[in-house]
Parts: structure tokens; C-alpha cells; sequence
């Protein structure tokens, strides 16, 4: 099958970087936006990305779909796709490349099975085209070397063996450190806090630890504009685990912290709008403040 339109939902973060690189190889990129944000149309308009209307437009339109979005919303979206596939009768290719665990991957392709279909597992790795190094998107399914057309510099893909599920685990294993990681240290930080030894802890990680000091305070003041998202994906993390005899533990706590920032008020931030002149403490005050919002809604 030749891959000539490529439709994109949704053009978050990651999505319009994606669309943009592809648009650039010469792939007519499309996208629905019906009903979404301002955001979403800001970011579509930033790459180029054509606004084809409603998702049954962009369905039938075109050869490829793929699926970038918040893990929550994966399986639901795929629904609506199947069901337009059964609609209209189009059958584009169909890659979820979300953040999701290999169970819910192997549920939505038989969502999209199920209509007669065709999918592909992937998982996107990395920051989007266009910072830094390169992200690569793993892919995984019957005959995944399809996507090896959509490679571009800044643009690595990866082909795995194995069928359904393999992306998306790579994905996971990795969120599990980066991410996890990120939740860890934050707690660090708000817990110091708490004890009144945010002063002591930033003194030893100084002498002792000067380049973890560096990347706390290179990530953690910032993320709450994600943390909405990412509290999602970590449940995913820990059904993964959960699946191959893991404790899922660890990453149920990440999701907590991740709600936690999301509670705080710097979640109503953007990548974009984001403060980036904020301290590590003046971040970390905002985080303790909805931890006592929380306990306080929990005595009442």
C-alpha cells in the first residue's frame, strides 16, 4: 500500500512536530480539528498540518492514521476510527503510537481488527523532531518495515519482530526510568520540603551530587503542564509490569505525584506558556501548597 496522506490526531507537543517532519518529506499531512483546542489548532497551523475537518473526513482521506495523544484517550479514539471505518468504508492504516502498555495496544488491534483493519504498534522515544536528537519510533505488527518510509533526519524508525506489543513495551521500559525518574525526584523535593530540610538536601546534592542537582533543577519546576498526561501513562507502566509479575507499585506512586503536581497551580501552564524563569523552590512550594489543598479536602 502506498502511504501518499498521512492524517495526525492529535496535534499536541509531540503530534504537530511529527506532522511538520513528514509534511517536509513530502507527505500530504492532514489533520481533524473539529471541537479540539486553540492549542491543538496553534500547534496544527505551526507545522503546516491541513485542517481536513471532522475525523471522518480524515479517515477517509487518509492512507495512514496515526494516533497521538494522551494514553487515556487511545482506545476510545480508536473506537470512533473503527467505527467510520465501518461507515464509510475506508480502511487506512492504522498505528497507535501512543504511550501505552502492550495489553492495551493488543485491545486496540482488535478494535481495529475487528472491522477488517489494519494496525501497527508504535511508540515514540525522545523529544519531538526538531530538538535535540532525534526521536525514534519504534514499530511493531505484521509487516512493520511499512513505516520505514516515514524516516526523515529527524526522524529515526525502528522496526522490531515479535508482533503487537513490542513498541509499545520498548515505550514503557524507557517512560518507566525517564518519567518514573521524574516523579521520584520531585517527591524528593516536596518531601524535603515538608521536613524543613530543603536547605540541607540542596547543600549535599551540591557537594555530593552536582549533576543530579543540575537535572532536578533542569526538569522538575515545569512539570506540571504535562503532568495530567503523564499520570496516565504511568498506570500503563504499571499494568506493564503487573503483566509480566512486577509490582505495579511503584508506578501507581508516579501517577500519584503526577497528580499531585496537576492539582498544583502551575498546571494550568502550557510548554509554551510555561515560566521558565521559575526556581526548584518556588516550584516546589507551589507542589506542597496542593498537597495541603488535598489533606485539607480529605479532613473534610
Amino acid at each position: 500500500m502506498a502511504i501518499g496522506t498521512i492524517g495526525i490526531v492529535s496535534t499536541g507537543d509531540m503530534g504537530h512536530a511529527v506532522g511538520r517532519t513528514l509534511r517536509e518529506g513530502g507527505f500530504r499531512v492532514v489533520t481533524a480539528l473539529e471541537g479540539r483546542s486553540e492549542r491543538s489548532r496553534t500547534l496544527a497551523a505551526k507545522g503546516g498540518i491541513e485542517d481536513i475537518g471532522g475525523l471522518a473526513s480524515l479517515v477517509t482521506a487518509s492512507d495512514l492514521v496515526m494516533s497521538v495523544m494522551p494514553p487515556a484517550a487511545a482506545a476510545g479514539f480508536a473506537t470512533d476510527v473503527a467505527a467510520l471505518m465501518t461507515s464509510t468504508g475506508a480502511k487506512p492504516l492504522f498505528a497507535d503510537c501512543n504511550a501505552i502498555a502492550p495489553a492495551t495496544s493488543r485491545e486496540i488491534a482488535n478494535i481495529i481488527g475487528g472491522v477488517g483493519g489494519d494496525y501497527l504498534d508504535g511508540g515514540i522515544m525522545g523529544m519531538p523532531p526538531g530538538r535535540k536528537n532525534p526521536p525514534r519510533l519504534y514499530v511493531s505488527g505484521e509487516r512493520p518495515e511499512r513505516l520505514q518510509i516515514l524516516e526523515r533526519p529527524d526522524l529515526i524508525v525502528r522496526t522490531l519482530d515479535g508482533g503487537v506489543g513490542r513498541a509499545s513495551a520498548i515505550k514503557m521500559c524507557y517512560a518507566a526510568l525517564n518519567k518514573g525518574g521524574m516523579t521520584l525526584e520531585a517527591l524528593v523535593m516536596i518531601g524535603a520540603a515538608q521536613l524543613g530540610l530543603s536547605g540541607e538536601l540542596h547543600r549535599e546534592l551540591t557537594e555530593a551530587q552536582p549533576q543530579m542537582l543540575a537535572r532536578i533543577e533542569g526538569r522538575v519546576p515545569w512539570l506540571a503542564a504535562d503532568a495530567d498526561r503523564w499520570a496516565g501513562e504511568m498506570l500503563e507502566i504499571a499494568r506493564t509490569f503487573a503483566d509480566v509479575g512486577l509490582t505495579p507499585r511503584i508506578h501507581e506512586g508516579a501517577a500519584d505525584i503526577f497528580n499531585l503536581l496537576a492539582q498544583s497551580s502551575l498546571a494550568s501552564e502550557t510548554r509554551e506558556t510555561a515560566d521558565r524563569s521559575r526556581t526548584l523552590e518556588e516550584a516546589v512550594e507551589a507542589f506542597a501548597a496542593s498537597l495541603s489543598d488535598r489533606g485539607r479536602d480529605a479532613a473534610d
